[in-house]
């Protein structure tokens, strides 16, 4: 089996995640991390901080602190956040250290050195009042495409577009309110013209694996034409441009970010580098949100092709947005669900259950919203009424009847066309499963976990075990009936585990009482079969989710619709 490179799209830390950027990368990911090491691969899971760029640096200008004094401090709370959650990165570091530095600047020179970098002038906007060139997003105005208010100086998030900063409309400078002018200053240029048509021979090959929203978009970009395009910026915050003659400029945060990838590999593992991005037993998944679709589909792979050295993805994962009850998510407005107020003590907030949902609202397709009601329903009807009112009723029946010990040679008993239904189910849903997470298809894959519960529950309706106890041989029936319930249990722990892994761990370890590692590597294939011993003693049951009323539900809301304050 191949090797599985799994990376997370790196945060700007201006600020700190809300519940839009969790869907948006971090848990998709987590959870095809998850289910890619019980199918038995070998993974690595890598995510970090964006730390230049002047998101940053105008955080840091509107608090009067130290660029670096900022970043260090939201690096941390992100890393606290995505550990609160349970997104199982092998590594989250910065590009702002010094393994980074030196990869970044050694890829810059490498593309320089084969003739694919050009020194060219570039008009920028340049702030009278500042007194200085403005990054990006430094400026803001209207979308030359959309129409869009409030776009930064290169790049709209409500329609993806990246353009010229000349083109845009109306722009503003961030820092003092002032329209700027247009100067003249020297930049590198990456030639993105030049490796054209190999990308676009590389994305062809991709058009039955990319979903068809990412494959659109960069073939949008390929039909347009590709141009040069900067890859340094007059700002003092980022990698120094390792080339004499631009001591006054670093590294474009968009060119030396994604190298980051190659930078915490090597980090997460010495020779990680060769193993991962260097090597045909391995594979790249890439999960980020739609405005960075082209980077991940144009700029990057392009950067990969010209430098010659590395592995391109295998697959890009472009998702799109989450939205708050029908609006956008606004930190000033207050609308939304924000990730700061994880860290805060409290006793409302149960990690697996708000994956769960989070899992059912993942923009794989289209943009789709955070409902509190829905909330409230998958609580509720799935995770208790389904999943857990399973675990409860079996382990409630096998200590009332049995005393927890339950007694069965499955190829040595009669079984009737329910038990035969059960193990059949057993047999076929955790290969089901398997497939949707394999496709990236969480959503679909939570509901058929839900369908797998539902066969268990509705084997117990059928075969009643509560009034069979009553009849003669009744005590065998039923020690059967439960010995299989326990048995579909023990597959769901694992087949459910990737969405909720505290949950499932804690069910499988302390109530049904099985030897099972979560860490070992091929611990999928079991699932599929009868993993119990002929003799088997379970625990009492505990239920493991906490039903939502109205009273805890505006409770939960109104405690995480709370923003960050740096």
């Amino acid at each position: 089996m191949k090797k599985r490179l799994i990376t997370s799209a790196l945060p700007y830390v201006n600020n700190v995640p809300h519940m839009g950027h969790i869907v948006g990368c971090h848990l998709p990911a987590d959870i095809f991390n998850r289910f890619s090491k019980l199918k038995g691969y070998e993974t690595l899971f890598i995510g970090g901080s964006d730390c230049h760029g002047t998101p940053a640096l105008l955080t840091a200008k509107q608090l009067g602190k130290s660029v670096e004094e900022v970043v260090e401090s939201l690096h941390n709370v992100h890393k606290k956040i995505y550990e609160k959650l349970n997104i199982s990165y092998d590594i989250y570091s910065r590009t702002n250290s010094e393994k980074h530095y030196e990869i970044a600047s050694e890829f810059f020179t490498d593309l320089y050195n084969k003739g694919f970098l050009e020194e060219k002038s570039q008009r920028m906007f340049y702030c009278e009042e500042c007194k200085m060139y403005l990054p990006d997003t430094f400026v803001v105005g209207t979308c030359p495409r959309c129409g869009e208010e409030g776009a930064n100086g290169d790049q709209c998030e409500k329609c993806t577009a990246v353009y010229a900063l000349e083109d845009l409309i109306n722009p503003t400078c961030k820092v003092c309110g002032k329209t700027p002018t247009i100067c003249e200053t020297k930049h590198m240029f990456f030639k993105l013209n030049e490796v054209q048509e190999k990308l676009d021979s590389w994305l062809d090959s991709k058009k039955e694996i990319f979903a068809p929203h990412v494959y659109a978009e960069a073939k949008r970009w390929i039909k347009e034409g590709l141009r040069p395009r900067a890859i340094t910026r007059d700002v003092s915050w980022g990698i120094p441009v390792p080339l004499k003659g631009f001591d006054d400029k670093v590294l474009y945060v968009w060119f030396e970010a994604p190298i980051g990838y190659i930078s915490f590999t090597e980090q997460a593992k010495q020779g990680g580098i060769k193993e991962f991005w260097q090597s045909e037993d391995s594979e790249i998944f890439n999960f980020l949100g739609k405005d960075n679709i082209p980077f991940h589909t144009v700029f990057f792979p392009s950067m990969l092709i010209a430098n010659g050295k590395y592995n391109l993805a295998q697959k890009v994962i472009g998702l799109n947005y989450l939205n708050y009850e029908g609006q956008k998510f606004s930190k000033s407005k207050k609308i939304g669900v924000f990730c700061n107020q994880l860290l805060e003590e409290n006793d409302l907030i149960d990690i697996d259950a708000l994956r769960g949902y989070l899992t059912t609202v993942i923009p794989e397709q289209k943009d789709t919203d955070f409902k509190w009601e829905e909330y409230k329903s998958v609580v509720n009807s799935d995770l208790v009424g389904k999943l857990g009112n399973l675990f409860n009723r079996t382990l409630n029946m096998a200590n009332k009847n049995f005393d927890g010990v339950l007694t069965c040679d499955i190829n040595n008993v009669s079984l009737t066309p329910e038990d035969e239904e059960i193990l059949n189910a057993i047999k076929t849903y955790p290969q089901e499963i398997a497939d949707l997470f394999e496709n990236h298809q969480f959503r679909q894959a939570f509901r058929r976990i839900m369908d797998f519960a539902s066969v268990g529950n509705t084997y117990l309706e059928k075969t009643a075990p509560w009034s069979a106890i009553k009849q003669e041989n009744g005590t065998e029936i039923v020690n059967k009936i439960l010995y299989l319930c326990v048995s579909l249990c023990a597959s769901l722990t694992i087949v459910a585990s990737p969405i909720l892994p505290t949950s499932m761990q804690k069910m499988a370890h302390e109530q049904l009482l099985l030897n099972i590692d979560f860490n070992e590597r091929g611990l999928w294939d079991k699932a599929s079969a009868i993993i119990l011993p002929t003799t088997h003693k379970v625990g009492k049951p505990e239920p493991l989710y906490t039903r939502v009323d109205d009273e805890r539900l505006n409770a939960l809301k109104e405690f995480l619709s709370v923003p960050f304050e740096i």
